[in-house]
């Protein structure tokens, strides 16, 4: 009871001391109140009413402009330069040839494998001539063996009528109605009847042998087509690349855009970019320059935030009174992690070729933006260990409350105060930490 009294007694002191900290209690709101005031007890503030407006939250960063397509041009061949048509600052469309290698080693091996595909296209001639041929010789072996053996069939009637012959005459020698000597020159018949027949059996097996290779000489030559064929197709392969890789020697512009570097001249010796090792300083660059990209960096603390489609502010210092807008066109979802930041990239039209690449400056991109927002000043908002936020506010008898609030958007000075307070509050700014729920205090202007 009796310590009570004493902080009851030594609290205008104490307020007396903080109050009379001049410039800091100027720091966060606070009016050193009079003697009488501090003998009472009683603390003045300043106070601020939740204002209605719309809330955006931006984050600035540093930007470099690039072209919007970039493409370094270098030679696939070795050669010498023969035709150089552009230089830098020219326009170009695609297809437009920079520059020209003269490969003379390889336009001869060219003509030397367009003489191996004449040859081979012979060749293939020929095989197909030896099908042809070979189909003739299967055929007049078939035509052979078909009449082989209508032959045996001649010949096996020709035997059964000696044999009916044979048999008859026999019959009348055997009865004395014939002179033996008839038997003998029937037998002789009715054996060469025989003997006839076994020659056209002979000469069907020949045939059929001579029709088994032909087809087999058929299948040779077919295959000596297909041979020929396949030989022929890999030299016009060999040929067709032996073309790219010369064509390789005319460098074209890949799109429409300028030439914003050239690194050889006329008469130089290029040799082939795969071949060589080290670092490289490509032939040509062309840059697509009638829009640009904007890169920009994102912290970390913004990156959560950032979306394609944010509204963008870009202003360049080489630019100064000029301000591009744009939106945000794509981002890299992903955070360096030397830097801990994360790539966006603002797409810019560039009709008037103001904007260079290489170019520095910063970006304003609206994160989040809240239409009818009840607002804060910053400076009015506590926050504890845990995040909650809260505000001190003043009722009309002039006590002091703590009310807790959810918050929204922050812009860095203003925070939006999403729940927990009305319109009409009287809330207390600065202050914070250094008034108690139920204090009395006088407000001021």
């Amino acid at each position: 009871m009796h310590l009570r009294y004493l902080l009851a007694a030594c609290m205008p002191l104490a307020l007396v001391t903080i109050c009379g900290c001049g410039d800091n209690t100027a720091a966060v709101g606070a009016a050193t109140p009079s003697s009488s005031d501090a003998a009472a007890g009683i603390t003045r503030v300043k106070v601020v009413t939740p204002e209605v407006t719309t809330l955006r939250r931006t984050t600035t960063q540093p930007v470099t402009v690039f072209p919007y397509h970039q493409a370094d041009i270098d030679a696939k061949v070795s050669g010498y330069v023969i035709k150089l048509n552009v230089d830098i600052g020219d326009d170009v469309r695609p297809g437009d040839v920079l520059a020209v290698v003269d490969v003379p080693e390889m336009a001869d091996e060219i003509r030397q494998q367009e003489a191996v595909m004449t040859r081979l296209h012979a060749e293939e001639q020929q095989a197909a001539a030896a099908v042809t041929l070979a189909e003739a010789n299967v055929k007049a072996a078939e035509a052979s063996r078909t009449q082989a053996q209508s032959e045996i069939a001649k010949s096996d009637a020709d035997l059964k009528a000696r044999q009916v012959e044979f048999d008859r005459v026999q019959e009348l020698v055997g009865r004395r109605a014939l002179e033996a000597r008839m038997e003998d020159e029937v037998r002789q018949r009715l054996e060469s009847a025989q003997a006839a027949k076994s020659a056209a059996e002979a000469a069907v097996g020949a045939s059929e042998a001579h029709v088994t290779v032909a087809e087999a000489k058929l299948q040779a030559a077919r295959a000596d087509v297909d041979r020929a064929a396949a030989e022929t197709a890999i030299a016009r392969r060999q040929m067709e690349r032996m073309q790219t890789l010369l064509n390789y020697a005319t460098l074209t512009a890949p799109f429409a855009g300028t030439v914003t570097a050239r690194s050889v001249d006329l008469g130089d010796l290029v040799t082939n970019s795969q071949s060589a090792s080290g670092h490289r300083v490509p032939l040509f660059s062309v840059g697509q320059l009638d829009r640009v990209r904007v890169q920009v960096a994102i912290p970390e603390s913004d990156a959560s935030w950032t979306t394609v489609g944010d509204a963008a502010f870009v202003r360049l210092s080489a630019l100064s009174g000029r301000s591009f807008e744009g939106k945000v066109s794509r981002i890299g979802r992903s955070l360096d992690a030397s830097t801990r930041t994360m790539l966006a990239e603002i797409d810019l039209d560039n009709p008037d070729g103001a904007l260079l690449p290489g170019m520095y400056g910063e970006a304003t991109i609206v994160l989040d933006e809240k239409a009818d927002a009840l607002v804060l000043p910053a400076v009015t908002v506590r926050f504890d260990a845990e995040g909650k936020a809260t505000v001190y506010t003043v009722d009309d008898a002039g006590v002091v409350q703590t009310v807790e609030v959810a918050v929204g958007v922050d812009d860095g000075r203003r925070l939006e105060i999403q729940s927990g307070l009305s319109p009409e509050a009287r809330v207390i700014e600065g202050m914070l930490d250094r008034l108690t729920p139920g204090q009395q205090v006088e407000i001021t202007e």
